[in-house]
C-alpha cells in the first residue's frame, strides 16, 4: 500500500507503508549509483581490447588513455557542486538531475563520431554519475532506518565491485558492444532511479533544515516505525534531527567552504576523507579495471575477433 507523502520539492512521492519494504527500496535506489561506476570500468576493460572499437577511432596509447580517463574529469568536478545542489534543491531532485545528465552522457557516447565527441560524452557521463552518486550516498545515510543504517551504508560502496563482477561474466556482451557503445548497464541504472525515487520520501534532515517539520516527522515514522508517529524510536530520531539542526544554525555551524578550511578539525577530517580515493587507486585496481584485458589478450584471439560479424 502506497501513501502520498509531501516532499517539500516539485517531485511527488508515493511511499510504502511498510518500513522494511521502504528500506529495501531505499537501499536498492542508492546502491544502483555505486554499481554503475563499477559497471563502466568493466565495460571499458572489455571494449579496449576489441579492434572494432580501436580501429573505428584510430586509437593509439595516448588517445585510448584519454578516452578511458575522461570520465574521471567529470568525476572530479561533480563532487565540487553536488553538495551545494543537494542542499539547495533536495536530495531526491539532485539524484534525479544527476541521472538525467548521466543519460545525456550515455546517449552522446553512443552517437560519438570521433574522439572529441567521445571524450565530451565521457566527461558528461562522469559529471552526472558523480552528482547523483554523492547525493545518493547522503540521501541513504540521512533517510535509511536508524536500526540498519550502518549496515546499509556499508553495502552502498560494496556494490561498486558487485556490478563489476556481473559485467565481467558474459564475454558476448563485450563483443556486442564493439560497434554500439550504448551500454545497457549505464542506461538502465538512471532509468531505474527515476522510477524508484517516486516511491521514496525526501531526507528528513533536509526537510527540517528547510522548515518542513511535520513532513520530516512523517518521513521519520515511515522509515522507522511503519508510519507510527507516536512510536518511541520515531520521537527520539526526530528530536535528535531537530536538536542537531537547531544547534548548527544557532552556533552557525553551516560548514561552508571557508569554514571548513579555517577550522583545523574540519581540515583534518577533509584530508582523511580525501585519502580514500588516492589510496584505493594506487593499489592498481584502476589499471586492472580498464587495461588488463588488453595486456593479457593473445594475438591469435584478437585475430579471431577481427573476423567476427557483429
Amino acid at each position: 500500500m502506497l501513501q502520498r507523502t509531501a516532499t517539500g520539492t516539485w517531485m511527488p512521492a508515493w511511499v510504502p507503508e511498510s518500513t522494511l519494504t521502504l528500506s529495501i527500496l531505499l537501499l536498492i535506489c542508492s546502491m544502483v549509483q555505486s554499481a554503475t561506476n563499477g559497471y563502466d570500468g568493466s565495460m571499458l576493460n572489455g571494449v579496449n581490447m576489441l579492434p572494432a572499437y580501436t580501429d573505428y577511432f584510430t586509437l593509439n596509447s595516448v588517445t585510448k588513455g584519454l578516452n578511458t580517463a575522461s570520465v574521471s574529469i567529470g568525476g572530479f568536478f561533480g563532487p565540487l557542486v553536488s553538495g551545494v545542489i543537494a542542499d539547495r534543491i533536495g536530495r531526491r531532485p539532485a539524484v534525479f538531475w544527476g541521472s538525467i545528465v548521466t543519460l545525456v552522457g550515455v546517449l552522446l557516447q553512443t552517437a560519438a563520431q570521433n574522439i572529441a565527441m567521445f571524450v565530451v560524452a565521457r566527461v558528461v557521463l562522469g559529471l552526472g554519475s558523480a552528482v547523483s552518486g554523492i547525493a545518493g550516498g547522503v540521501y541513504l545515510s540521512e533517510t535509511f532506518s536508524s536500526r540498519w543504517r550502518a549496515w546499509g551504508a556499508g553495502l552502498l560502496n560494496d556494490f561498486y565491485y558487485r556490478r563489476g563482477h556481473l559485467r565481467n561474466g558474459p564475454v558476448a556482451v563485450n563483443l556486442g558492444l564493439a560497434r554500439a557503445l550504448l551500454d545497457p548497464g549505464d542506461l538502465l541504472a538512471p532509468l531505474y532511479l527515476h522510477f524508484a525515487l517516486h516511491c521514496s520520501p525526501e531526507s528528513p534532515r533536509w526537510l527540517v533544515n528547510q522548515g518542513y517539520l511535520e513532513e520530516a516527522r512523517t518521513v521519520v515514522a515511515q522509515t522507522n516505525s511503519n508510519g507510527n508517529l507516536s512510536d518511541p524510536v520515531t520521537l527520539a530520531v526526530y528530536k535528535e534531527i531537530v536538536d542537531t539542526i537547531t544547534w548548527e544554525k544557532t552556533e552557525r555551524r553551516s560548514m561552508k567552504t571557508m569554514e571548513i578550511l579555517k577550522n583545523p578539525v574540519t581540515r583534518k577530517r577533509l584530508l582523511v576523507g580525501m585519502s580514500a580515493g588516492p589510496f584505493s587507486c594506487i593499489a592498481g585496481n584502476v589499471i586492472a579495471s580498464y587495461y588488463l584485458a588488453q595486456s593479457s589478450t593473445r594475438p591469435e584471439l584478437l585475430g579471431r575477433m577481427t573476423n567476427l560479424k557483429l
